[in-house]
């Protein structure tokens, strides 16, 4: 009888541990991989690879496919009232930085965070190569919050279901 009951207590402390080092509110197949230090949480896909630094979290796909998934936020300055002013500001960047950068799809309405957001498609040559990017601006506690997704041609059409899973379990606190 006491090897029974020792059994079922043992039984019962493994159950306790492992429940209280699991987090329930991840999804189904899917990891956190932001920090404490920001106001969302991001999910991706379980098979993608933490990455973070200097308060931008994200993962990426394998090493020897680089796609990537990235969040990142910026404080709007000056006359920058809405998405769309954000969204000229970064793409005024993006045509003086990269080579061939063309817009492939232009304020697509969606929901991010459970918030009204915009989705922006389009390329760009960086070192020779074709990179797709997707991004997803929306804005939360006055600040704009970018989910950038990038990818060579070759992946890009790949990930777009992980990316879109992404992008509807994201989770502002």
């Amino acid at each position: 009888m006491k090897k029974f009951v020792s059994a079922i207590l043992l039984f019962s402390l493994c159950i306790c541990l492992f429940a209280c080092g699991s987090d329930k509110d991840v999804p189904s197949g899917m990891q956190k991989v932001s920090g404490d230090d920001v106001p969302y949480n991001l999910y991706v896909p379980g098979g993608w690879i933490a990455s973070n630094g200097d308060g931008i979290y994200g993962a990426y796909y394998s090493q020897s496919d680089k796609s990537s998934i990235t969040v990142s936020s910026y404080s709007p300055t000056g006359t920058m009232a809405s998405i769309d002013d954000y969204w000229q500001y970064a793409r005024e960047n993006y045509e003086n930085t990269y080579k061939d950068f063309a817009v492939e799809s232009s304020g697509d309405a969606v929901v991010f965070g459970g918030k009204s957001a915009f989705k922006y498609t389009f390329t760009a040559s960086i070192g020779g190569a074709e990179y797709h990017f997707m991004q997803v601006i929306a804005v939360h506690s006055n600040r704009f919050f970018i989910l950038t997704y990038t990818s060579d041609a070759e992946h890009y059409d790949a990930h777009l279901e992980d990316v879109e899973q992404t992008i509807s379990e994201f989770v502002f606190k």
